[in-house]
């Protein structure tokens, strides 16, 4: 998704990451980690050399060949004698040609092939085979977007959590504050002493809160281990908001669908199953080539030399292997045409519906933040009123619970608008936003 041209960082074990690089550190380091994106990039080598091979087949094939052989085979020994040119009268007798005595021979030759027209069958294979590695680039590019979404995801997940731990924190902190400063126990206070259990229940809840945040926190933390190979703690710096984060580090195509790299790694196989169509209807084509062979035979009388050139001309009229390929090529094309549209569609209609839920998640959030605002000024002037004795601490406890409710249900909405910006992100690709790039 996003392109980086990061600088080279020397690390230290159990160094801290700082600052706001270090999502940029784990995107790097999960890129030079990964197994799944190595293979991918072997994957699209070999296709691309591959297509390189496949190209070069209207070069000659020139050939070496060699042999040594013991034998007193009749026609083999004749023909041996022949191709030392020093066949001798006595050689057309009767006992001679019957049972001639065992020689020893070596024939050495050089050979090309010069196919001149071999029915577009390797013209439509370089084709196939363009469109192939074509595929696999996306592929790669799929893949490699995939695991820097993930990263990404599990960064800002493990960061909303570390926001959510401290706000719970500082409520915890004002409940021990309250509880260890003013006198609120007494059971001869019926009120206060109310107000003391519900403070303790009101800290309970917020440990059991924060004992669940620990848990997913600790989680996304190892997902980035293992996908980074990094074991540094995390900082989870606040100097960038959850919004800008979400814009730079997880853009899509936000005004139309843009299809996938996987999507458009399905539609290049396509393509190149189609021209497989024509690589099999070739089979029913002639032939056309040029050769030339020269040989050296060596045998118990001398060392004979020659050549043979000329042109050969090749129709396969019948074979029942190849009897009803082009027809299954045909349906293998339309397979893997309607395959790709398949996912094209699948990944449209999860667009829309994408982007429907982004929308109310966000107007939601925003209704919350509002929310959050007019909760912060409200347990200020009720810390104040408290401290005044103005209001009771039941009263007070209230507003700190709706102030924990409110911290949960925010939290809850970044993680969704989080889990769906990275699905949207990963399920689309818009070349023209530098931050959807890779």
């Amino acid at each position: 998704m996003k392109k980086m041209y990061m600088p080279l960082l020397i690390l230290i074990s159990g160094q801290v990451f700082s600052g706001e690089k270090e999502l940029d550190e784990l995107i790097k380091f999960s890129q030079e980690n990964s197994l799944a994106q190595k293979s991918a990039s072997e994957a699209t080598s070999a296709a691309i050399l591959e297509k390189e091979r496949s190209s070069k087949h209207w070069l000659p094939q020139v050939y070496l060949s060699g042999q040594s052989f013991l034998t007193n085979d009749p026609g083999t020994s004749l023909f041996g004698k022949m191709s030392q040119r020093e066949i001798k009268n006595s050689d057309f007798l009767s006992d001679s040609l019957n049972h001639p005595d065992s020689a020893v021979y070596t024939k050495a030759a050089i050979g090309v092939n010069l196919p001149l027209y071999e029915g577009g069958q390797k013209i439509a294979l370089n084709k196939a085979m363009s469109f192939m590695s074509e595929a696999k680039v996306f592929e790669e590019k799929g893949i490699q977007n995939e695991f820097y979404t993930e990263v990404v995801k599990n960064y800002l997940l493990g960061k909303n959590l570390h926001t959510e731990k401290n706000e719970l924190s500082k409520i915890s902190a004002t409940i021990d504050s309250i509880i260890s400063r003013y006198q609120v126990g007494s059971k001869e206070n019926q009120l206060g002493y109310s107000g003391l259990l519900g403070l303790k229940s009101l800290k309970n809840k917020i440990a059991g809160l924060m004992e669940q945040n620990q848990s997913k926190k600790a989680a996304f933390e190892k997902s980035l281990t293992e996908l980074s190979g990094l074991n540094s703690p995390l900082d989870f710096s606040e100097n960038s908001t959850l919004a800008n984060l979400l814009k730079e580090y997880l853009s899509y195509s936000e005004n139309n669908y843009v299809a996938s790299y996987k999507v458009q790694s399905l539609f290049q196989n396509a393509k190149s199953a189609n021209e497989f169509i024509d690589a099999e209807k070739s089979r029913n084509l002639p032939r056309v080539g040029l050769f030339g062979e020269g040989y050296a035979f060596n045998g118990n009388r001398a060392l004979g030399k020659g050549f043979t050139t000329g042109v050969y001309f090749n129709w396969n009229l019948f074979s029942g292997n190849d009897y009803g390929a082009d027809l299954e090529a045909i349906h293998k094309s339309k397979a893997a045409q309607y395959y790709a549209e398949a996912g094209q569609q699948k990944e449209k209609i999860e667009y829309v519906g994408l982007k429907n839920s982004l929308g109310a998640i966000s107007s939601s959030l925003k209704l919350l933040e509002e929310s959050e605002k007019y909760l912060e000024e409200q347990t200020k002037i009720s810390h104040n009123l408290f401290k005044n004795g103005l209001i009771n601490v039941l009263q007070y406890v209230e507003v700190l619970s709706r102030r924990v409710d409110l911290i949960k249900s925010k939290s809850e909405a970044e993680t969704q608008l989080i889990e769906v910006h990275s699905q949207l992100a990963k399920n689309t690709n818009d070349s023209k936003i530098e931050g959807a790039k890779l």
